[in-house]
């Protein structure tokens, strides 16, 4: 039930929240989750300052200056767009840029699966992945502690398969289907 335009019902109180002159949905802070390892995450939003109020439009998770990091790009409403440059620690990755040339060219729907450290990773490439967004088509690997990733395994949309072994961490690769 619509209360009027920025205003929702507190459910608690019974009573209206003022919005401000800015909000669309309300100042509900934005989360960002980090990956415990063990089928678990725990919101960091609050430590990493991601934790911003502003009405959100856009998200693209992309690596912005190439040192194997994901950085965020937010749009907010009516607002310019805002960067998140991860500074953090990290350890080995391995990104893919696909080139198709029997499937479509920015290789949508193909399929990834990188082996390292007994561990195994799937990606598949996506387009339009958000609200007036999207993400990069280049696929990231984080591959910890491994120097290399033993095996990649690309699942084209045309049918090929390719097969990469012993591929060095730490470096974008452009694998172009044959």
């Amino acid at each position: 039930m619509f209360e009027g335009v920025g205003r929702r019902r507190d459910q608690t109180e019974g009573r209206l929240l003022d919005l401000g002159a800015h909000g669309l949905n309300g100042r509900e802070h934005k989360c960002l989750f980090r990956n415990n390892g063990d089928g678990t995450f725990t919101d960091v939003s609050h430590v990493n300052g991601a934790a911003l109020i502003e009405d959100g439009r856009g998200l693209s998770v992309f690596d912005y200056d190439r040192d194997g990091q994901l950085d965020l790009l937010l749009r907010n409403y009516r607002q310019p767009a805002q960067l998140l440059h991860n500074t953090g620690a990290s350890g080995h990755w391995l990104q893919l840029k696909l080139v198709g040339t029997r499937s479509n060219r920015d290789a949508v729907g193909a399929r990834i699966t990188v082996r390292s450290a007994g561990r195994s990773q799937l990606r598949q490439v996506s387009c339009g992945s958000g609200y007036l967004s999207n993400h990069s088509l280049v696929q990231h690997f984080g591959l910890g502690d491994a120097a290399e990733a033993q095996q990649i395994e690309i699942r084209w949309p045309s049918g090929a398969v390719t097969m990469l072994e012993h591929v060095p961490a730490d470096q974008r690769l452009t694998a172009t289907e044959e």
